[in-house]
């Protein structure tokens, strides 16, 4: 898949074209993004609210489970918050695959400040559906 046509696919679903995620990057197994900072998508204490970095790093690992040719779906997911999103103009959210399968990817992201500071982890489990026509 390519970065336009993942980017399309975020476009596209209207609850992620409201936190305005920006593909920075995709490749096979791969999808570097930054989500901006803005007050709608903070909690009580002004801080990112974890709603909201677990629904990004959901999607986010689920394209790119989708970049080895499949339409996946969620199976699985935690994530780890390990400090809260505060004082940063945006977040940046690597995903990984660490195991692409016929029936079942697992996919790890990070979640980092604008300064790199690991703010969380988390790791998803997806069932591939079927192949995408365009593979």
């Amino acid at each position: 898949m390519q970065k336009e046509e993942c980017q399309k696919i975020l476009e596209e679903n209207p609850f992620m074209k409201s936190l305005q995620i920006e593909l920075m990057e995709v490749s096979k197994g791969f999808v570097k993004a930054k989500i901006p900072f803005r007050k709608e998508l903070t909690n009580i204490y002004g801080d990112f609210h974890g709603g909201a970095l677990y629904a990004a790093a959901d999607t986010l690992c689920g394209i790119a489970a989708s970049t080895y040719g499949y339409y996946v779906t969620t199976v699985d997911g935690n994530i780890q918050y390990l400090k809260a999103g505060r004082n940063t103009e945006y977040i940046l959210c690597e995903s990984r695959v660490l195991k692409p399968g016929k029936n079942i990817s697992v996919v790890e992201a990070r979640i980092a400040d604008d300064q790199g500071m690991l703010l969380n982890t988390a790791m998803f489990t997806f069932y591939n559906l079927r192949k995408r026509d365009s593979e």
